[in-house]
């Protein structure tokens, strides 16, 4: 298994940074296929991904990190249709009964990981949002491996066990302490000079919602019954595995960057 994940990492890493270091098209058109994977993903678990139901999510969720790109006017309409598109598929159902549920999750997913997803584009493009993108996902990993290693070496107290089993209180004080280091030691390595007051805060602020966004994804799953998303990526779950943290952390980092430090 580890070696596994260590082959899947090897090869997929370099794609990834790739894209955050190119930016524009080639961040957007890697997310949107992230997104549309992900939110495939569910509806395969649904067992709705022969149908229009199913499909027209992943779609539409993968249109909105692409209209991130120019923003305003463009990433709203994308969400717009997001919400729109799948009401009018369920307006003409032949069995609105049945069919709710199938359109609550279309748009539910198609706003949860497209537009969170679309944060990473978002970031990319404001100033020095390379550099802060790199942070913000190094930042990411950096924490989950705190809060694994901790909790395999020391992790006793389970801390959502229903969500969660493998998950410890231990574990999760470790993600937060590695995930305070990270901050500093990455802004500083990428060059990012900005007050310590603001380190500390997104020191403080990440770590927890790193782990929130993990739980919120793990949830989805418990509910759908599953232990991962998929097997897309071997050793390492499906595509919505790989994001669940990513999808909170970066759109809070995006927002404290431009609505307090660059204020």
């Amino acid at each position: 298994m580890l070696v596994t994940r260590i082959i899947t990492a090897a090869i997929g890493i370099p794609f990834v940074a790739g894209a955050m270091w190119f930016g524009g098209g080639w961040l957007a058109g890697l997310v949107a296929l992230a997104v549309f994977v992900a939110v495939l993903e569910v509806s395969m678990i649904r067992g709705t991904q022969r149908t229009l139901e199913g499909l027209a999510p992943c779609v539409l969720a993968a249109l909105i990190p692409v209209a991130a790109l120019d923003g305003g006017a463009w990433l709203m309409g994308a969400i717009v249709l997001a919400i729109m598109l799948p009401g009018a598929i369920f307006a003409f159902t032949h069995d609105p009964k049945r069919s709710l549920e199938n359109w609550l999750w279309g748009v539910a997913t198609a706003l949860y990981v497209g537009l969170l997803a679309a944060h990473f584009v978002l970031l990319r493009e404001v100033d020095e949002g390379r550099s802060w993108l790199f942070v913000g996902v190094l930042t990411v990993w950096t924490t989950d491996t705190g809060a694994y290693a901790v909790g395999r070496t020391i992790g006793k107290h389970k801390m959502s066990p229903v969500v969660s089993p493998g998950k410890t209180v231990e574990g999760a004080l470790g993600s937060f302490v590695t995930g305070f280091i990270a901050v500093f030691v990455l802004c500083a390595a990428f060059g990012l000079y900005v007050d310590t007051l603001h380190k500390v805060v997104l020191g403080v602020i990440l770590p927890p919602v790193i782990l929130v966004g993990d739980l919120a994804e793990s949830a989805i799953k418990r509910g759908l019954g599953v232990k991962d998303s998929g097997t897309l990526v071997p050793g390492h779950g499906g595509i919505l595995d790989r994001l669940d943290s990513l999808l909170f952390a970066i759109p809070v980092l995006f927002y404290y960057l431009v609505l307090v430090i660059e204020a």
